[in-house]
């Protein structure tokens, strides 16, 4: 049985059917991540792959025509394309906490605060200076892997690029524990987001999901759950975004791996659905605003008396905002898309 599936429109790259159904299970899985009230087993889990497997779909999007276009001309689409929502979704998620910093608990948190402090986190990056939006610390890493891989590529060979960025990265999780700094704009974490970056890239040019047997997928997800589970059940949680790679970080780079495995051999072994496509081709609208979504649903129901604020949250909170939060972003999509510049409906 193919896994691929032709393109629907005139896309500039052929397209992977199992991509909507990896890129929707990853972004569902960044959704509830960050919802209150998941057990904590689960959120070690979804951390131990989440985000690695964007970079690794970030990688094997791009076709190798692409990798031939001047540096200047790689760089300029890289900014475009994902700048824009950066710089919107910070003024969105800034406005949000100038409107509702004095409110509640959010006015214990930032008292003695000026109105200008989340400033620093657009200029730095960082997830924790970002507080208004965390995952917003997605972009400037994307920008800086985009545009690093690429210009590796003049230089370096598929393969070589791969094992070096690899290799790089595996040194990185081992020492950097060491390290009392970070870096701005992701480049500190761009270096474990290249190896993801460069396997997805590699995947794609040896065609590895080409022509896969579903007995084969099948017994794929099933070796690749079970050495997951495992594995993160010895390095416990991890966090990309603040560089902690768990007890034993040897293991940060397999785990990852195994999880995007799983991800990638449930999505070949099942059809796209309009929901999962929907999903898939707005993930960098869903992926910066869930989280104001996420905290004005909780704001919402305390503001209504529906619960208190010491209102113990459990998974039923858990998946009901995230799929309320993801809900919420079908009119934002619709009304981006009338915008003058392209946001929504970017499969990048």
């Amino acid at each position: 049985m193919s896994i691929y599936r032709s393109p629907s429109n005139q896309d500039s790259f052929d397209h992977y059917g199992f991509i909507d159904n990896a890129k929707a299970i990853g972004m569902v899985l960044v959704v509830l991540g960050h919802s209150r009230g998941l057990p904590d087993y689960l959120v070690t889990l979804i951390f131990s792959f989440h985000v690695p497997l964007f970079f690794f779909i970030s990688g094997f999007l791009i076709k190798s025509s692409k990798l031939d276009v001047s540096m200047f001309r790689n760089t300029k689409k890289v900014l475009r394309t994902l700048t824009i929502p950066y710089l919107l979704f910070f003024l969105l998620a800034f406005l949000y906490w100038l409107a509702t910093r004095n409110i509640g608990v959010k006015a214990l948190l930032s008292a003695g605060q000026a109105w200008y402090i989340p400033i620093v986190g657009l200029f730095t990056g960082l997830e924790s200076d970002l507080f208004v939006d965390p995952p917003l610390w997605f972009f400037p890493c994307l920008i800086m892997t985009a545009i690093s891989y690429h210009a590796a590529r003049k230089f370096l060979t598929l393969t070589a690029a791969t094992c070096i960025f690899v290799a790089l990265a595996f040194a990185i999780t081992l020492f950097w524990k060491y390290s009392p700094y970070r870096l701005p704009l992701g480049l500190d974490s761009m270096w474990i987001a290249l190896s993801f970056y460069a396997i997805g890239q590699y995947v794609r040019e040896k065609n590895f999901f080409n022509n896969i047997k579903p007995s084969y997928l099948f017994v794929i997800l099933l070796i690749a759950t079970a050495l997951f589970f495992c594995a993160v059940g010895i390095n416990n949680k991890v966090d990309l975004a603040n560089m902690h790679f768990g007890r034993l970080p040897s293991l940060y780079l397999l785990t990852a791996l195994l999880g995007i495995i799983a991800t990638f051999a449930v999505s070949a072994l099942f059809p796209v659905s309009r929901i999962a496509s929907w999903i898939s081709q707005n993930t960098l609208t869903i992926f910066p605003v869930h989280f104001i979504f996420l905290s004005l649903i909780r704001g919402v129901m305390i503001s209504l008396h529906l619960i208190s604020n010491d209102y113990i949250y459990g998974l039923a909170w858990s998946l009901g905002s995230s799929a309320f939060a993801i809900l919420l972003c079908v009119p934002l999509v619709y009304f981006l898309r009338r915008l003058p510049f392209s946001i929504a409906g970017n499969r990048s």
